[in-house]
């Protein structure tokens, strides 16, 4: 037990000290000073202190939540993947395969993170996107049971993505609106969903998948991806009027108290007295508990669970609420705010630069990623070691690299993400036809794994202090939504891209293999031949 505690813990410090590790050197190097630099070795250290602080926050409540999940969540998503696939009736499939996929979006810490960042109603938007995940992982765990092609799905829900994009560019006034579409999509799976939705469909397709289980375990991550997308472009097609300017926070006081900094740090921890601030640790409750009664009503009436097994599931729980919390809180006091502030100093510098080192943090960001170390593993395990994790990791941290470069030149310039989203994922519907259907079904699971919390907690409000720092100093626009929006949805596409072009390589490889086989055995045959005159 302590094993796994320190192993948890250990990982989740090699997650999150490379982000903070950066911060310090931009800081202290005078390329973004958010605190004592080389050239003001004396300015107030607040923000340093409140980063490490939050740091050991996050590295703690990160392991305790990955801790709790290995047990509830993920062992939520085997018992209902499992029994469900057992079902005859349909119904019942489908209405808890909904009603789960739906909750645990509601749990999903990125969905939570961003819904800070915008100013859009934040239960219309996290319901809009929980039912959007709800629909698609029916329609994923369907796909499985009835053995159906997943190259097909793909390609005929992109393309009604596309459809009702068109449909949204008709009115100018939803424009601004689309780089945020795109992000509401890859910012449903991270450490939350991916574990459960994976376990899901792994337990589907190991008691329906057939000959080809092993290819059904995957595409179901990336499946939900696309429902938000499709609910948020609805949803804003049901508001004409668009949503409100959303006003960049402040940068914080330098003179202001450490002590009240962290009191900051409670207050964003507990309710406030008129509940207009629920606090994470009430949202995170009300995210956990719908999913522990939905499936304890499931566990009654058909899977009847052990008492010990359902012991292990509340504890698991109670050790999620607990690590989510925590992580909720520092990502909020600390996280978020030094990224927004350190974004706003680096806008100082110029574009290469700005561009040379989004390059850098998105290569070290996808390794600071939970859910992605859950995916490469699973990766290497259900491939049987024929994809490597360091060649997926190396991989997927070239593309997201890649993503946050294409981000920030979009911010720098201000052209439309379409010219870059839409090539992008015409190209990847064109290689599902090429590439191994494992790969596929692997690379859409990868796009929406990399783009996780640290993603929405660090990489977005930094962009979003560039933005506010090359138009000068504008608190409150709606083309924030326009040029600031589009990172996550990159960071979603670029690994798609990267992992199709890998299984592009292997593909050849083995041909060129093969010929060299084939031409071996001909020779061989050849010399063994006796001419008779």
């Amino acid at each position: 037990m302590k094993n796994k505690y320190l192993r948890s813990f250990l990982n989740s410090a090699i997650s999150i000290l490379p982000i903070i590790a950066i911060v310090f050197i931009l800081s202290f190097t005078d390329l973004a000073p958010v605190g004592p630099s080389i050239k003001a070795p004396y300015s107030n250290s607040n923000n340093y202190v409140m980063l490490a602080i939050g740091g050991v926050i996050m590295v703690t409540g990160l392991s305790f939540f990955q801790i709790g999940a290995q047990t509830s969540l993920i062992k939520v998503g085997e018992y209902m993947g499992s029994s469900l696939s057992k079902q005859r009736k349909l119904w019942i499939v489908i209405t808890f395969a909904f009603l789960l996929g739906a909750l645990i979006t509601c749990a999903e810490p990125s969905i939570l993170i961003i819904s800070k960042q915008v100013a859009i109603d934040k239960w219309v938007l996290i319901g809009s996107i929980a039912f959007g995940v709800g629909i698609f992982v029916v329609i994923g765990i369907l796909r499985i049971v009835f053995h159906k092609s997943l190259n097909v799905w793909f390609l005929a829900f992109y393309l009604l993505v596309f459809m009702f994009i068109c449909i949204l560019q008709a009115d100018p006034k939803n424009l601004p609106y689309l780089p945020f579409i795109f992000d509401a999509g890859g910012v449903t799976t991270g450490s939350a969903t991916v574990p459960f939705i994976l376990a899901l469909g792994a337990g589907v397709a190991m008691t329906r998948g057939g000959d080809k289980s092993r290819d059904s375990s995957f595409g179901l991550v990336g499946l939900a991806s696309i429902g938000p997308i499709l609910t948020m472009v609805i949803l804003i097609l049901a508001k004409p009027s668009g949503f409100n300017p959303y006003i960049v926070p402040s940068s914080s006081d330098p003179s202001t108290p450490l002590t009240v900094n962290l009191m900051g740090m409670l207050r964003a921890t507990l309710p406030s007295a008129d509940f207009s601030s629920l606090g994470s640790m009430l949202e995170v409750f009300m995210a956990l508990a719908p999913i522990l009664v939905i499936f304890f009503v499931y566990e009654v009436i058909f899977i009847k669970l052990s008492f010990k097994k359902i012991l292990g599931l509340l504890t698991g729980f109670i050790v999620s609420f607990i690590g989510l919390t925590l992580f909720l809180t520092a990502v909020g006091s600390a996280m978020s705010p030094v990224g927004l502030e350190l974004g706003k100093q680096l806008g100082n510098q110029s574009d290469a630069v700005i561009i040379f080192i989004a390059f850098v943090i998105g290569c070290v960001t996808i390794l600071c990623e939970p859910a992605v170390h859950v995916l490469t593993t699973q990766i290497e395990d259900i491939s049987d070691g024929q994809l490597k994790k360091r060649t997926v990791l190396f991989t997927l941290s070239i593309g997201v690299g890649v993503a946050i470069c294409l981000s920030v030149i979009r911010t720098l310039i201000g052209f439309s993400i379409i010219y870059i989203i839409v090539p992008g994922y015409l190209i990847s519907l064109m290689l599902m036809f090429v590439v191994p259907d494992l790969y596929t079904a692997i690379a859409f699971d990868s796009g929406g794994t990399a783009s996780g919390p640290m993603a929405v907690s660090f990489v977005l409000p930094m962009i979003i202090g560039v933005y506010y720092t090359r138009n000068n100093n504008l608190e409150s626009s709606v083309s924030y939504y326009q040029d600031a929006f589009g990172v996550v949805a990159l960071v979603a596409l670029t690994p798609i891209l990267a992992i199709q072009v890998l299984g592009l390589v292997n593909k050849i490889q083995s041909i060129h293999a093969l010929h060299v086989v084939r031409d071996q055995i001909h020779d061989e045959r050849n010399n063994e031949i006796i001419h008779f005159c």
